[in-house]
């Protein structure tokens, strides 16, 4: 079964597939066969219209990069949580336990510290089921592979508008050697 990482990976890898083939020889020849056609405005129009396509994939690719990174990162952030609720609690069990040890008539400060502490050890390990979760929904957002994409969308439309530009012949004031021989001859 694929993950969502696998899916946006493999879309990156056909749009540079895509893009190569644009990049080849021969589609290079496109529109010098376009100039030659006389149809130079429709391969114009037909470019500019994809070109427009792909700028709306992107555009909404961005976004979504940028939510996952997002997401990712407060992730990250609250990965933190579970073990500072952790030490707090350690903390209050720590601290009624030496106040009950001076001998000052706070003996039930133990008693209290793990009132308050038992709830803090269950809050941090429900927080630690939720960063669990957490990172399981941002993995489904495949933060590591949006920049693969968009950095192929990016190489496709440079691709895809370099076909709007016929090469120039290669000398065409010079004669060709069959066009010097019938002017002599």
């Amino acid at each position: 079964m694929s993950t969502p990482a696998d899916v946006v990976r493999d879309l990156a890898a056909l749009v540079r597939e895509l893009a190569a083939l644009l990049e080849t020889q021969t589609a290079k020849e496109i529109p010098n066969i376009a100039r030659d056609l006389g149809a130079q405005p429709q391969l114009a129009q037909g470019v500019d219209a994809l070109g427009r396509v792909l700028g709306e994939i992107r555009a909404g690719a961005v976004p979504l990069r940028r939510t996952a990174l997002d997401a990712d990162a407060l992730v990250a952030l609250l990965g933190c949580l579970p073990e500072f609720v952790t030490g707090v609690s350690q903390a209050v069990d720590s601290s009624g336990a030496w106040l009950a040890g001076m001998g000052l008539g706070l003996g039930d400060a133990a008693g209290a510290a793990r009132n308050v502490s038992g709830p803090l050890k269950q809050v941090s390990g429900v927080l630690d089921m939720g960063i669990d979760a957490a990172e399981g929904a941002v993995s489904m957002l495949a933060p590591g592979e949006w920049r693969g994409l968009i950095a192929a969308l990016d190489r496709l439309s440079a691709s895809l508008k370099a076909l709007k530009t016929p090469t120039p012949p290669a000398n065409p004031a010079a004669p060709t050697a069959s066009g010097a021989a019938l002017s002599e001859g």
